[in-house]
């Protein structure tokens, strides 16, 4: 029998056909490199495309879940995690603009900072100058108003503990502002300056305006929410 995971990666993807044997690849290659047991959750959302060949790994066990319908990256990264078996959990995009070889210092630096959620900063951004601007304007906002000591929120790139990661509720937006709700559970959080790059294949899901109206509405939920958030933590026995 395999051994019990350490690690679960978890990556909600909706029509990555392209990218998802790629993206495999690298996964593969950054567990190996933290040397410990490992899951990877891959997350389908309802997605129309194909797969000419589901892609498959040689020395880690995939587990493929699929939503009944489309219902957004939260829903999938909810899933995701609640389905996760590892200590650890990793969150990363299936557009290969997350580079998995990050996870490893960000897993280092929770564990040697006593952090319970480590989120990437995406310090050189492949992206439109106004995705970046729209992207700043909206870390600003979010930051000045949860005050969740989080520079940049929308990075997918996470590493958390699970059972960080099992208290995250289950709502539209939620993937907006993990770093907030980590931290008015009563966990530690950190950050860490992350690669970021190009889109290898596809289209980004993101549509700007209507994004823009719900992360507003989402925002001011969030105000009211982390302040009524349970902030105690279950004392493990010894």
């Amino acid at each position: 029998m395999n051994p019990e995971p350490i690690f679960s990666v978890v990556v909600p993807f909706y029509n990555e056909a392209e990218n998802l044997p790629q993206l495999v690849r690298e996964i593969d290659a950054m567990l190996r490199v933290l040397e410990r047991p490992a899951e990877i959750i891959l997350v389908d959302d309802g997605s129309t495309d194909a797969f000419a060949q589901p892609p498959a790994s040689p020395y880690f066990a995939i587990r493929w879940l699929h939503l009944s319908q489309n219902s957004g990256q939260s829903a999938a990264m909810y899933y995701g995690m609640q389905e996760a078996r590892g200590e650890y959990v990793i969150l990363m995009d299936a557009d290969l603009q997350n580079d998995p070889m990050d996870a490893p210092k960000m897993w280092n630096k929770l564990k040697n900072d006593g952090l319970d959620l480590v989120t990437g900063i995406r310090t050189k951004r492949n992206d439109s100058f106004q995705r970046r601007l729209s992207s700043t304007v909206a870390n600003a906002v979010r930051s000045t108003l949860l005050q969740d000591h989080t520079s940049d929120t929308g990075c997918t790139l996470k590493v958390l503990r699970s059972e960080a990661a099992k208290r995250l509720p289950a709502w539209n937006g939620m993937h907006r502002f993990i770093p907030a709700l980590v931290l008015a559970a009563g966990f530690k959080i950190g950050e860490i300056p992350v690669e970021h790059r190009a889109r290898h294949a596809g289209v980004s899901k993101v549509a700007g305006r209507k994004r823009a109206i719900r992360t507003t509405i989402d925002l001011l939920g969030m105000l009211w929410f982390s302040r009524r958030q349970f902030k105690g933590r279950l004392l493990k026995e010894k």
